[in-house]
């Protein structure tokens, strides 16, 4: 790769951060805000220490996935693929959030990366491509179902457990949990687009630290800078919560997202937190959800995915002709 095509992917790599943060980040800061168990500075400092130190604590399994699995991104134009499907990812996801839609960074990354694979006439591998859309479209079901069973559960405990001082610490565990699983997954995609800037090998992806500590402010950037507008739609317009599905919730979704970072497959938490509001109400009746609110941020995910990949094939398409 070029000077410039390095420059400009650490340049993305920090954009994309900025925009993990406005997406996911905000997300997951007012899932676990909604009943004051954790203060938004707090959740917002947490998870943007943990998706620094993310590599080192999870090792890059799914980093790897998106660096090499999907695409053959050390190919001869490799790095302006990947800049390419950053830029559409970024694209796509900026304009669903600015009109308060939170939408998968992951799925449209995936997006981004098969769209831009196929504009260069990269080799994309789509037996792994399959696999990580199917894990994709499972998780956020699979939450929905854990999350229903969860508050279930929850709601059969004993009140002194699930109510006051008690409950505060409950919560605060799967803040906790939801923060690491996130470390342990979405923020690999991160880690991922270093590595190629970088020039390293990508099988697997090391550990830059000093990339990784650019990536977690602007991390903890994009979430302060969204939180408001995509956090109101999650955390009050869906589903009216207590402390008790707000833990069924949490938990939930940790486990979902760590399940998918076992197997080295990347998952939406933003989708599975989504999916796991959504199953707490459930299990107290439909009625509880507000179906035209999570229609609306249904819609936003149905559109992320063949939005991220016209764009960036068109982008990417585009360059290759011009070269």
């Amino acid at each position: 790769m070029s000077g410039l095509e390095v420059g400009l992917l650490f340049v993305a790599a920090f954009a994309f951060a900025i925009g993990s943060g406005a997406s996911d980040g905000s997300t997951l800061v007012s899932v676990s805000t909604r009943t004051n168990a954790v203060t938004p500075p707090v959740a917002i400092t947490l998870l943007a220490f943990l998706v620094g130190v993310s590599p080192v604590l999870f090792g890059t399994a799914v980093a790897t996935t998106f660096a090499d699995r999907l695409v053959a991104f050390e190919s001869d134009g490799g790095g302006t693929a990947l800049l390419t499907a950053v830029l559409a990812a970024l694209v796509v996801v900026f304009g669903l959030t600015r009109r308060g839609f939170p939408t998968s960074l992951t799925l449209a990354l995936i997006g981004g990366i098969v769209g831009a694979g196929l504009g260069s006439r990269l080799p994309v591998n789509w037996g792994v491509v399959g696999q990580a859309l199917a894990v994709g479209l499972l998780a956020p079901v699979a939450s929905v179902a854990v999350a229903f069973m969860a508050s279930r559960a929850v709601g059969r405990l004993p009140r002194r457990l699930t109510a006051g001082r008690s409950a505060r610490h409950l919560e605060r565990a799967g803040f906790l949990a939801q923060a690491l699983a996130y470390s342990a997954n979405d923020a690999q995609k991160l880690v991922a687009i270093l590595a190629v800037a970088a020039g390293a090998s990508l099988a697997p992806v090391p550990v830059r630290v000093a990339g990784q500590t650019v990536v977690a402010v602007g991390f903890a950037l994009g979430t302060i800078l969204a939180v408001r507008r995509v956090g109101r739609r999650i955390s009050e317009r869906i589903v009216r919560v207590r402390s008790a599905d707000n833990i069924a919730a949490e938990l939930s979704a940790a486990c979902v997202v760590f399940a998918s970072a076992a197997v080295g497959m990347p998952a939406s938490s933003t989708q599975v937190a989504t999916g796991a509001v959504v199953g707490t109400g459930l299990s107290a009746g439909s009625r509880r959800v507000r179906w035209d609110e999570a229609t609306a941020v249904g819609l936003a995910w149905v559109l992320t995915l063949p939005a991220s990949i016209g764009l960036a094939a068109l982008g990417s398409g585009t360059l290759r002709l011009l070269r």
